[in-house]
């Protein structure tokens, strides 16, 4: 498929799950970058688009898809989250990256996101990790995914336990970015 270089205030209204009045309003408020065709329409390009969606947490669309890897990071630990996505923006293999805090945005970003790669802390607040790794890997929309286990020194029975539910690898934090690239390759992804 064709990557499109522009859109519409109306296509870009519907990735943004607002009305194109809405996309009009942030343009002239300087909110999103636009640009006007001789005609005087205005027109979003495809990277002011998606810096805008990543910069407001709202979840790319799998037809905005750059055909990376998307990894879902779901951790409550910030510093976890910052070397995870510090380390991936800096690769040259094309990543998408999302992050769910809590028991809520997991599940709606494994709805909307589709990733091919989870990264969850067992013990993460408000949830069971390794309940969620058995959900995972049971579910007919998400099995496909590669389940990678999170966790401290201290949860290593939890860690046993999502192996044992489809967890397709353990990475024990902290974790340096080399650990992060060898625990992906097990899992068939190999970062540059």
């Amino acid at each position: 498929m064709e990557t499109r270089q522009s859109f519409s205030t109306s296509e870009v209204a519907k990735y943004c799950h607002v009305t194109a009045d809405t996309i009009r309003k942030w343009a002239e408020a300087g909110r999103i970058r636009v640009f006007k065709t001789p005609g005087g329409h205005r027109r979003i390009r495809s990277e002011d688009l998606i810096e805008f969606l990543h910069e407001n947490g709202i979840p790319l669309h799998p037809d905005l898809s750059s055909s990376g890897t998307r990894i879902l990071v779901i951790e409550s630990e910030r510093s976890v989250v910052a070397v995870v996505r510090r380390f991936l923006e800096r690769s040259q293999t094309p990543f998408e990256v999302e992050v769910a805090m809590d028991c809520f945005d997991a599940g709606y970003r494994m709805a909307t996101f589709q990733p091919d790669v989870v990264l969850v802390d067992v013990e993460t607040d408000g949830m069971d990790g390794v309940e969620l790794c058995q959900r995972v890997k049971a579910s007919s929309d998400h099995g496909a995914a590669h389940v990678i286990a999170l966790g401290g020194a201290d949860s290593a029975e939890a860690m046993t336990r999502a192996i044992e539910q489809g967890a397709s690898a353990e990475l024990m934090k902290p974790f340096t970015p080399d650990d992060l690239r060898r625990i992906l390759a097990k899992v068939g992804i190999e970062v540059t």
